[in-house]
């Protein structure tokens, strides 16, 4: 302790070079605090948009479906039952059951005008289009605890979600609707006649052509720049289309606030059995996996260059110090201080200069980050309709962390100059100008 007063004497001794050495402490953890927050707020909007928008924490398929899932295997469905859902829903840590079916499709639109009397064909533009897409099919009052980001691209694109389970109607990707000219059907209003309707097609479980006339209640915005081949039907409508009524080819499942995501999904599978496969989100898209590690390699790059930056600083001033201090050092070595005494001398000062500097900085950090949690900040993913408020987020473990990080490294960035102090010889440094 009589040391440390010692190395915060000598610290206060040249208040610039300390502020100085404190100044970029300051700004290289803060930097490294604020760089992560960003990171993690990134990393949790894709999780939102991943998760919360289209998969559910978990998905429970037949076994075998995610290997051919290009193929839209209808065939590897299976019977929607309650006592199945039951069973899933009495897993510890399953919050919510929601049956739906993937499958591939048509969607026609109704020719513009009507035909001519006199029995010629209709002129290409006035015909309708026909266009293929991607179809989910689900009941939105249980959809909308499973993914309820769904719902929030509608209030950023046009009209309503689903009506019910089994209403025959359906929602496309805002800029594909524009594309194909599908019109919208405001609730209340008296239903088109049929012609008039859109037409969803798709092969049932046998491949056999089938048709369901629809009418397009809402559109969905883009949050992702991905396809905008898809849309959403009533889970009814689609048993009927596809004659699958009764069956489902997926589960989506959201879990209670904490519930460990992998030791869920192998107590969902145990209660299932071998005929079903439960995958969690990151499986059913290892992308995302990629960029968190891409992520955590960059990040870890860029905050050791900071760190290396700013311990340089530390080293320059330790030198200065060093180099001022000469006929004191040698003093002190005259009078009967231990070499070792001056090592821990000078390595106490930068114990003091890491702590102080790595806990302003790191606090100011964290003030930033929490700020911009609860404002958030407006941005956009390129080619996205939904405004993207990122959210940085930044836990207390890594503040100490930080905290931690910059003052071993002051204290090794000091090791050197401390090291050179105790290699004076006494005599010499007494005689040192």
């Amino acid at each position: 302790m009589a040391l440390l007063k010692l190395a915060v004497r000598n610290l206060l001794r040249n208040r610039r070079r300390t502020v100085i050495t404190l100044v970029a402490l300051v700004a290289g953890v803060g930097a490294m605090v604020a760089i992560k927050g960003f990171i993690l707020g990134q990393r949790r909007q894709i999780l939102e948009n991943q998760m919360r928008g289209t998969l559910g924490a978990l998905q429970v398929h037949k076994k075998g479906y995610v290997e051919n899932v290009l193929g839209s295997p209808l065939t590897l469905d299976f019977a929607d039952t309650p006592e199945l859902r039951a069973k899933v829903a009495a897993v510890k840590g399953v919050k919510a059951v929601s049956p739906r079916i993937e499958f591939g499709a048509q969607v026609s639109t109704p020719d513009k005008k009507p035909a001519p009397e006199d029995g010629s064909d209709l002129p290409e533009a006035d015909r309708g289009a026909t266009s293929f897409l991607m179809m989910t099919a689900f009941d939105p009052a249980l959809e909308q605890v499973v993914t309820p980001q769904r719902w929030e691209w509608v209030q950023w694109g046009r009209g309503q979600m689903l009506e019910s389970g089994t209403a025959e109607q359906v929602l496309l990707n805002d800029d594909f609707a524009k594309g194909v000219e599908v019109p919208l059907w405001k609730a209340g209003t008296a239903l088109p006649p049929l012609e008039q309707r859109l037409a969803i097609l798709a092969p049932d479980r046998d491949s056999s052509l089938n048709g369901v006339n629809v009418v397009m209640v809402g559109t969905l915005a883009s949050a992702t720049p991905n396809d905008r081949r898809v849309g959403v039907m009533s889970l009814g409508a689609a048993q009927t289309l596809l004659r699958m009524e009764g069956r489902v080819t997926e589960y989506g499942l959201d879990l209670v606030e904490g519930a460990p995501l992998e030791a869920t999904r192998d107590a969902v599978a145990a209660a299932l059995g071998p005929d079903f496969e439960v995958h969690t989100w990151e499986q059913r898209i290892p992308f995302v996996k990629d960029i968190v590690e891409t992520q955590d390699f960059v990040f870890g790059i860029v905050s050791s260059i900071f760190l290396f930056v700013v311990l340089l600083g530390v080293v320059n001033a330790m030198l200065m110090s060093v180099l001022e201090r000469v006929r004191e050092i040698g003093t002190m070595l005259a009078v009967g201080m231990r070499r070792r005494q001056i090592v821990s001398l000078f390595i106490g000062e930068g114990i003091v200069l890491g702590l102080i500097g790595g806990s302003i900085g790191a606090l100011l950090g964290f003030a930033w980050v929490s700020y911009m949690n609860a404002h958030g900040i407006s941005i956009p993913a390129p080619g996205a309709k939904v405004p993207s408020l990122l959210r940085p987020s930044v836990d207390l473990l890594f503040v100490g962390r930080a905290i931690l990080q910059a003052t071993a490294g002051a204290a090794l960035a000091s090791l050197w100059p401390a090291w050179r102090a105790s290699r004076l010889r006494p005599v010499e440094a007494l005689a040192h100008t």
